[in-house]
């Protein structure tokens, strides 16, 4: 009988995650599910494990030393086969930073970057898009530059674009506002402990989930894109996504959330596994049509999460009545 967190799956994937054939999964499940540190052992071993697997081990050796996995002027050319996605992919892996992918990450801050503080495509300031820009800080982050004064300004970009007039619209969206996009915002602000999200972080982030909770998603229709989970994905969203990124920023408890984590968790397989529907070419370890291991994590993380949530807030309204009774006498 499942319990705690796991109480409302149709079964427990846990054992399966764990397998060694898939070292980045089981390093993932062991940190994000089960709440090992780094300093436990077998997540070290997972961890060591991933930079010798054989799909990481292919996209290294692919990587050209002057312009890496595509132009050197331009790391975000390529799409999701240029250097600014497959960094993106080796963080959502979980490898730890090496020269190697320092020296990429390098390429990436003085190339991609605009004075602005915005990622850019083509170096102009147009062409800053929130789903680059949210892609690039979460891998900067994990890759070890969370101090950096070039993240810093990265940051403050994501924040004054959260508080614009027109701040949450893409071009590519026709000028409407993009959730894809705030998916990707939001995902670079949930890529910092919430002790480390200054005020001004805070208030982006309450502007960009409220801008993507009240959206009026119709699933059975034009939304239905958001059905297709996917991994690795590139400027592209998914429901698993969303929901993963909301519940790490707090917001499990909300109403509009639960309605969206409905509907995911509504699509888990008889053995508490999420299908892939979608991917990039640029990592083809699983099928579409099969279950995804990256994908169920994503979503067990989400359903943690808001159970967590469920459970402080059980405890606050008991301790609110405490005091209340204490109150009286």
């Amino acid at each position: 009988m499942l319990t705690g967190w796991q109480r409302d799956l149709k079964a427990d994937p846990i054992p399966w995650l764990l397998e060694g054939e898939n070292p980045s999964a089981r390093y993932l499940t062991l940190r994000h599910l089960l709440d090992s540190g780094e300093q436990d052992s077998q997540v070290a071993e997972a961890r060591a494990a991933i930079l010798t697997w054989p799909p990481v081990q292919e996209i290294l050796a692919a990587m050209d030393p002057v312009d890496f996995w595509g132009r050197a002027d331009r790391p975000l050319y390529g799409g999701a086969m240029g250097t600014h996605a497959i960094l993106d992919i080796l963080a959502e892996l979980g490898l730890p930073r090496t020269s190697q992918l320092e020296a990429a990450c390098e390429n990436l801050f003085e190339h991609g970057q605009h004075a602005n503080g915005g990622f850019t495509y083509d170096c102009t300031p147009g062409r800053c898009l929130l789903c680059h820009t949210g892609i690039a800080i979460r891998t900067l982050v994990h890759f070890g530059y969370r101090d950096d004064p070039r993240l810093a300004r990265a940051f403050e970009y994501m924040v004054k674009r959260s508080a614009a007039p027109d701040g949450l619209t893409c071009a590519y969206a026709e000028g409407e506002t993009c959730q894809w996009g705030i998916t990707k915002a939001l995902s670079a602000f949930a890529a910092l402990p919430p002790a480390d999200r200054p005020k001004d972080h805070a208030r982006a982030v309450e502007t960009l989930a409220n801008a993507v909770l009240g959206h009026a998603f119709d699933l059975e229709g034009q939304d239905s894109r958001w059905l297709d989970f996917g991994f690795p994905l590139h400027y592209q969203s998914d429901l698993v996504e969303l929901v993963d990124v909301l519940a790490r920023l707090g917001y499990g408890s909300d109403p509009r959330f639960r309605r969206l984590l409905e509907s995911v968790t509504e699509t888990q397989t008889s053995e508490g596994r999420w299908i892939k529907r979608y991917g990039t070419r640029a990592l083809q370890v699983e099928e579409r049509g099969q279950p995804s291991k990256w994908i169920t994590i994503h979503a067990l993380r989400a359903v943690k999460h808001r159970w967590q949530a469920s459970v402080q807030a059980g405890l606050s309204s008991m301790r609110n009545r405490a005091s209340w009774f204490d109150g009286i006498g």
